[in-house]
């Protein structure tokens, strides 16, 4: 079986695309319940939820197919990374500041965390690039973990989840988040040292 060069570059392209979407979609499901449409507001944050598990699905089948076909690229790596941030930032954006009320809120120092995660390792790989020229970087257990507890997170939400399941998810991503982002640091620090 031959598959397209191309092919797993695209579909990470569409994962980008499918972002502002959900964004569009999880706007009307708000927009509903503000007009007192609920029923309307509750078919389009359906539809929020599972543009969110073909977001899901896209990224595990555009890594399935790069690895299984050798198809893998520096520009495949950075699309799927950038669509994979993307997707995280926004909709953790968007839950926390614009969920109400076809949504649960995700709380705001969860987001506030994610960004000082992300800011301190931005941080660190310009501090070691500009000391060794090069970032020496690859996915580790603990990235694919925070990753798979985010999204697991924003499913969660997305499906208007109760309490009972959102908390748990919400305790279980911030431990995660944190182990990944001490063992990143140390990571770095080490690097540094080098």
């Amino acid at each position: 079986m031959s598959v397209p060069r191309w092919l797993p570059n695209a579909i990470s392209v569409l994962r980008v695309l499918l972002v502002p979407a959900w964004v569009l979609l999880a706007e009307a499901a708000n927009l509903g319940y503000e007009l007192n449409r609920a029923e309307r507001g509750d078919e389009l944050r359906l539809w929020a939820a599972l543009v969110l598990v073909a977001i899901g699905l896209s990224d595990v089948l555009d890594g399935w197919l790069a690895r299984r076909f050798d198809l893998r690229s520096k520009l495949g790596a950075t699309l799927d990374a950038v669509a994979d941030k993307l997707a995280q930032v926004v909709l953790t954006t968007w839950l926390a500041l614009r969920a109400a009320p076809a949504f649960p809120e995700i709380p705001l120092w969860f987001l506030l965390l994610l960004i000082a995660r992300d800011g301190l390792l931005l941080v660190g790989y310009v501090v070691i690039k500009r000391r060794h020229g090069a970032v020496h970087t690859e996915h580790e257990l603990h990235g694919k973990a925070s990753s798979l507890c985010l999204f697991g997170l924003l499913l969660a939400f997305s499906f208007a989840a109760p309490p009972a399941v959102t908390t748990p998810w919400l305790v279980v991503s911030t431990a995660i988040v944190l182990w990944s982002t001490a063992a990143y640091v140390r990571r770095g620090v080490a690097e540094l040292r080098r």
